[in-house]
């Protein structure tokens, strides 16, 4: 009622003062014990189980007061409280890096706490992250009628690559070439997250961890959109096991650098 007859709202003073002063009575302790034993408060005269201010009469049962003033975002009488409302419900989803880059939308049956089930359509954006949250507001728990529905939170969970790992915006893939292809230079072929073909050229006398970089092939920043890079690192492979012909056409290649 004293949210209905605020001034804010377009109530009326008198009429809202005259609830405040019915909360005053019942938040202070000894008000509150005299109308328990079914007294005046105030030392006016009275009538039933409450007490009569103005056009409004309260009968309360005081013991429930804390749930009743509680319900309707009041602080109650043990300290500010939150509005009450249905529980939050948490569920989690797992998403490819192929969907980080597209976005996905799906369709999840969620179990409420009463034990029914709702279907529900979750829309995860181009270039979400590890951990993070989607809030749907009111699509949570509703078993309680006469409170608000809760949330629905959806926690991302990003399923490891084969062959890709994320860092930030960027996608980074190692490709192993030999040491021969890296002292004389080579092409090399990637298939990028979206299907395309990159023929990639890989110069002559390039080291181990070398890092090359190819724009706007890796994952769309959230809020922008701008995709970053695809981040190719070359390992060169040394082989183990050589001929002794081959050891041979080595050291004379080395005696002559």
């Amino acid at each position: 009622m004293a949210m209905k007859h605020h001034p804010d709202r377009g109530g009326d003073e008198a009429t809202f003062k005259k609830i405040s002063e019915a909360y005053d009575v019942l938040s202070d302790p000894q008000k509150k014990q005299i109308v328990d034993m079914g007294g005046d408060p105030n030392g006016q005269s009275h009538h039933g189980g409450g007490f009569n201010q103005g056009p409004f009469e309260f009968h309360f049962n005081t013991g429930n007061m804390n749930d009743i003033f509680g319900n309707f975002g009041f602080g109650g009488f043990g300290g500010p409280r939150q509005m009450q409302r249905n529980k939050t419900i948490n569920i989690g989803v797992d998403v490819t890096l192929e969907e980080v880059l597209t976005g996905k939308t799906l369709d999840a049956e969620i179990t409420m706490p009463g034990g029914k089930t709702k279907l529900i359509n979750i829309n995860i954006p181009p270039g979400i992250n590890e951990g993070q949250q989607i809030r749907y507001s009111g699509m949570g728990d509703n078993s309680i009628s006469h409170l608000p529905p809760g949330d629905l939170i959806v926690n991302i969970r990003i399923i490891n690559h084969t062959e890709f790992r994320r860092e930030g915006d960027s996608l980074v893939i190692e490709k192993q070439i030999s040491v021969w292809d890296a002292i004389l230079g080579c092409k090399l072929e990637i298939l990028t997250l979206n299907g395309k073909n990159l023929e990639i050229s890989i110069p002559a006398g390039t080291q181990s961890d070398t890092v090359l970089s190819c724009r706007n092939e890796g994952l769309p920043n959230m809020r922008s959109q701008a995709r970053g890079n695809l981040l190719i690192k070359i390992r060169v492979s040394i082989p183990r096991n050589i001929s002794t012909q081959q050891r041979s056409a080595i050291e004379q290649l080395k005696n002559e650098f």
